[in-house]
């Protein structure tokens, strides 16, 4: 009786073995699978993270080409002029309005509202234009912090956020000028 006893309890111990074994292994499928899962969504979140960078770039080249009309050789040349600033600020409103506008930070929105409003207030005189041009520098810094140019490789994400904070501060003194009082009418 002795020997079956020992029989019965190495076929106990090999049946546990054979369990724990299999726990182990579908642990291991678990994790595998949850890993894939993983690393599925990060290759999904990085192809539509650069899809949307590809938009960005073309849409905002197209928003970036519509404000040649106030570069300064324009006001040089006197070929700037309210009817062609109002011009332009309506193609800003219908980009605002547009694929780029809904792809657009917030900031930049905002910055492309105070740039149409610059725009459309335009009236000959130089601080006029001046308003113009500082619209116009923080547009395109809002547009480039938006797509990640002109970001030194090896920044950190606090002197990221210091960069895109100034153009913020840029942004609402400016909004003051124009006299925005407020981010819902930016929306309008």
């Amino acid at each position: 009786m002795k020997f079956g006893s020992t029989d019965d309890e190495q076929v106990q111990r090999e049946l546990k073995l054979e369990d724990q074994k299999f726990k182990h292994q579908r642990e291991i499928e678990e994790l595998k699978f949850r890993y894939e899962q993983l690393r599925w969504r990060e290759e999904l979140a990085s192809e539509i993270t650069l899809k949307h960078v590809e938009v960005r770039l073309e849409e905002y080249s197209k928003a970036w080409s519509y404000i040649e009309g106030v570069a300064r050789n324009q006001l040089e040349t006197d070929k700037l002029t309210p009817e062609t600033t109002k011009a332009i600020a309506q193609k800003i409103k219908n980009w605002r309005y547009s694929k780029g506008g809904l792809l657009a930070e917030d900031i930049t929105r905002d910055a492309a509202f105070a740039l149409q409003k610059a725009l459309w207030e335009y009236n000959g005189t130089k601080e006029a234009y001046k308003r113009i041009r500082s619209a116009r520098k923080i547009f395109r810094d809002a547009l480039r912090a938006d797509t990640g140019i002109g970001e030194v490789a090896g920044q950190t994400i606090i002197q990221v956020t210091e960069a895109r904070q100034k153009i913020r501060e840029e942004l609402n003194e400016l909004q003051s000028k124009l006299g925005i009082t407020s981010m819902s009418e930016a929306g309008s």
